[in-house]
């Protein structure tokens, strides 16, 4: 993904028992990247943010709070890139409070 550029999910229940999200990515340029998850649009609420960190040839699996305030129920969900550098997402999940 690179600047601009988002990912969409579209009528996804939230009110589960999400508390964040996991994703892998790797990036290998040491520029700084953002990913934003964001409900409803792509420039809609942003509900979590993550910092895509340098991995090299590695994929991380790294974890993300979401800030679901009053946002449950059914949205479109949105991963959008931010940033000067592109990265790979090889999967996305939810993080539940069991």
């Amino acid at each position: 993904m690179r600047n601009g550029s988002y990912l969409g999910f579209g009528q996804v229940y939230l009110g589960m028992g999400e508390i964040g999200f996991k994703v892998e990515v790797t990036n290998q340029q040491k520029t700084e990247s953002t990913l934003e998850f964001r409900i409803d649009k792509p420039k809609g609420k942003i509900i979590g943010t993550l910092k895509i960190p340098y991995t090299g040839d590695t994929t991380y699996a790294l974890k993300v709070p979401a800030k679901m305030g009053r946002s449950y129920g059914t949205h479109d969900l949105y991963l959008v890139a931010k940033g000067s550098g592109q990265f790979i997402i090889s999967s996305f999940s939810f993080i539940h409070v069991y």
